[in-house]
């Protein structure tokens, strides 16, 4: 009987070893594809893209500064270098919102959907343009969205929920 009891609790550690590698698994996937998302704040924005091109770290300094006009010329010179970068396309349509431009950011979130039909910047974003277009249901859409894409610490859904909740108590 003892030998059967040391099997037990050996196979006990190494299914506890087992999930503990899987929880360590998961919580690196999850940081891994926060990479190269936005993460908003009530008074700026921040955002890192992985193994960002020249171009790509000014618009993002850029953005960060608060320089939306001076971002656009940048992240133009990346759009027309790489057409299908996802994230060169979000941040388009992000200065253009805060420029006001919201037809030209409309298409860039769309262009940006478009190549990654998951990018949850993109879909953070575009909701937030809904909100300030007055379409709440579009915006809710997105979030919808969002959700189905990242449900464990999604810091898109939060942000978009936030806003959300900002503008029903607003209107």
């Amino acid at each position: 009987m003892r030998e059967a009891d040391a099997i037990q609790a050996r196979m006990q550690r190494l299914m506890f070893g087992a999930l503990a590698v899987l929880a360590l698994m998961l919580f690196a996937t999850t940081t891994v594809l926060a990479a190269g998302t936005e993460t908003t704040t009530s008074s700026s924005t921040s955002y890192t893209v992985s193994n960002p091109t020249k171009a790509m770290r000014k618009a993002t300094a850029l953005i960060n500064a608060e320089d939306y006009r001076a971002a656009l010329v940048h992240l133009e010179t990346e759009v027309a270098a790489n057409p299908k970068n996802a994230d060169a396309w979000n941040l388009t349509g992000f200065a253009a919102r805060k420029l006001g431009d919201y037809g030209r950011s409309e298409t860039a979130y769309d262009t940006a959907l478009t190549i990654n039909p998951k990018h949850a910047g993109a879909l953070e974003y575009k909701g937030e343009l809904y909100l300030t277009l007055g379409n709440l249901e579009g915006a809710q859409t997105m979030l919808a969205r969002l959700k189905d894409i990242c449900a464990f610490n999604c810091n898109e859904v939060k942000a978009l929920n936030k806003a959300i909740n900002l503008y029903k108590q607003a209107n």
